[in-house]
């Protein structure tokens, strides 16, 4: 790894120039700690005596700690560097139709506490008081200073306007649409807030800490309860002007995507006139994957294609058809070099990668390469805590340099 520190232009000044190398040398410390002095004098290219300046300004900021590290130096004791583990705070959560899912990160998103509560029914304001409630709870499971936690970042279904903060188009939870979320939530967490999109924020997990690490254009497509995607352009999420990069529905028109529209309760609808032949010799193993009601689920629909039913097998080719359709649009507009597949649908890779792919190949010049999230259901949290953790840390080296 090579980070050179940023050289002054015209224009930048001697405050702006010493901001940003605190930035990079924060950066060093927070991708390889423990760290030595000369270590990150070499990985930076900042001179040994402006590091020491440097690292004293970190110190103080309560970001950094030092200690010996016998274990790489045994002989001489030297010191290294690292992050100061209770330095810092921030709050993530994944606010969903059913379950509210939060953490509490340090530095570099590093977990201090997790818990998910149930929001089913909740409406918009209960949602917010809610998340309140489940930040107190975090703070004290991992038993930190409230004062420490400096930043939220929360993920909603739907377009979250970058203007006005509300919401649109929250199919999932219709209670959020038009709901002025962000100004809530921070007028009831207490610290200041980022609301995105829980896509958007996948996106941004998978970039960080996931399958996209090593891509620098990607797109991340969840398909479950609904469809959509994020998108990495250049190591960066794009979320375009209005917030709405990403909502695939609308490339489609209305008999369009009635035809290819993947999510959950779409399937089940294509295949509930093979309902009978899907049930009528279910054995033990397969009951819980029905409804109360005794209807399909796409669990069963996938569980019987794993055990060699015929019709299920089927049902599962067109689950595949019409996610590539979706994939299509992604790769036709922004040619990703990679597509990665989550939520509840998604995430059935052994029985859609293969699929998938033999479309793409043969409507794409360019087919984009595939995988499924290895984060699972925590891509949207990764994303949060992620976001959340690096404004904290944002906002502490901006009052020391201010």
């Amino acid at each position: 790894m090579s980070i050179r520190a940023a050289r002054p232009t015209t224009g930048v000044t001697a405050a702006t120039l010493r901001e940003m190398n605190i930035r990079t040398v924060w950066s060093v410390i927070e991708g390889g700690h423990p760290i030595s002095r000369a270590e990150i004098a070499r990985l930076t290219g900042i001179s040994k005596p402006t590091v020491s300046v440097l690292l004293e300004e970190l110190l103080a900021t309560g970001l950094v700690t030092q200690s010996p590290d016998s274990a790489r130096d045994p002989s001489h004791g030297a010191v290294f560097f690292g992050p100061k583990p209770d330095g810092v705070h921030a709050l993530g959560l994944d606010l969903g139709a059913h379950r509210l899912r939060g953490v509490l990160a340090g530095p570099g998103a590093a977990i201090a506490a997790r818990q998910d509560v149930d929001v089913h029914g909740l409406d918009a304001p209960r949602m917010v008081t809610a998340a309140a409630e489940l930040a107190r709870e975090l703070i004290a499971a991992a038993g930190v200073d409230a004062a420490t936690v400096r930043h939220a970042v929360a993920g909603v279904p739907g377009v979250v306007d970058r203007h006005t903060g509300r919401v649109w188009q929250a199919l999932n939870i219709p209670a959020l649409n038009g709901f002025a979320i962000a100004t809530e939530l921070e007028a009831a967490l207490g610290v200041p807030s980022t609301v995105e999109n829980d896509i958007d924020l996948a996106a941004l997990g998978e970039n960080t800490h996931g399958t996209g690490a090593a891509a620098e254009t990607f797109a991340f497509l969840s398909v479950g309860t609904g469809v959509g995607a994020g998108l990495v352009l250049h190591g960066h999420l794009h979320r375009g002007h209005s917030g709405a990069a990403g909502e695939l529905d609308t490339a489609f028109d209305a008999e369009g995507f009635a035809a290819n529209d993947p999510c959950a309760a779409a399937i089940v609808e294509y295949a509930k006139p093979f309902a009978t032949e899907l049930t009528s010799d279910l054995t033990t193993e397969f009951t819980t994957d029905l409804t109360t009601d005794g209807q399909l689920t796409t669990e069963l629909i996938f569980d019987r294609a794993r055990a060699g039913h015929a019709r299920a097998i089927a049902v599962v080719d067109e689950v595949a058809r019409r996610i590539s359709a979706y994939i299509g649009v992604v790769a036709a507009v922004a040619d990703v070099e990679l597509v990665i597949l989550g939520g509840g649908i998604g995430l059935n890779g052994d029985l859609l990668l293969e699929r998938v792919a033999q479309r793409l190949q043969e409507r794409l010049p360019y087919p984009p390469r595939l995988e499924v999230s290895a984060l699972g259901d925590s891509a949207v949290l990764t994303g949060a805590a992620a976001m959340a953790a690096a404004v904290a840390v944002e906002q502490v080296i901006r009052e020391r340099t201010g």
